[in-house]
């Protein structure tokens, strides 16, 4: 999942893009939220699928923030990984995504080239194992939770495959009670498989699951 944003005088158009592999299923998705008032019967909501994504691009005015999620014709209500935050809807446990438009980045100065040739570093022997994932790639977390974990020390796929489940409930419920409603029953699992490259099992699995329970 992607979200992407150009700046175009007082507005910015926004590109949300979900992979096909990403998707819940191949059914239509649409895009709801406050810019188009959650309105299910509006045809211009629904995301348009060029090839492996989902696409919809829309204009937003400058200086606010848009609560949205996105909607799957056969599987129902799924968040954005990809959102700039996470805020509490009027449903009890579930959250909406947020576009944040409310601090509109300068454009960057291009930086001149220095005179001096860089010195090049010697390359190492053995490569370092990475010391982190993207723990997005498993169903149920997101980038708040993924920084969470990270920070508990279970920032790769390994190290939540061998994290017991008890133990993951408890680094949700002492992140608060926001977090505490998500059930992490099937995380080390997924993330076994994603360790050892097994994505076509991980899709299988993610298939039958529903945010990841």
């Amino acid at each position: 999942m992607a979200l992407t944003k150009t700046i175009k005088g007082s507005q910015t158009e926004v590109t949300f893009t979900i992979a096909a592999d990403e998707a819940p299923s191949a059914a239509p998705i649409l895009l709801l939220g406050d810019f188009n008032d959650w309105q299910t019967n509006d045809k211009t909501c629904q995301m348009d699928k060029n090839g492996n994504t989902y696409q919809k691009r829309i204009k937003l005015k400058n200086g606010k923030r848009y609560e949205y999620r996105y909607l799957s014709e056969d599987k129902g209500w799924f968040n954005d990984h990809a959102a700039d935050a996470y805020v509490p809807s009027p449903y009890e446990g579930i959250d909406n995504g947020v576009v944040d438009l409310t601090t509109v980045p300068e454009k960057k100065k291009v930086a001149k080239k220095p005179v001096k040739k860089a010195v090049k570093k010697p390359v190492a022997k053995t490569a370092k194992k990475a010391t982190k994932d993207d723990l997005k790639k498993i169903e149920g977390i997101g980038p708040k939770i993924a920084g969470i974990l990270t920070e508990k020390g279970i920032g790769t796929f390994k190290k939540l495959s061998e994290s017991p489940v008890k133990v993951l409930e408890g680094i949700l419920k002492e992140a608060g009670p926001r977090y505490s409603m998500h059930k992490p029953g099937s995380w080390p699992k997924q993330a076994k498989l994603a360790d050892q490259g097994k994505w076509d099992e991980l899709k299988k699995l993610q298939d039958k699951l529903d945010g990841g329970k």
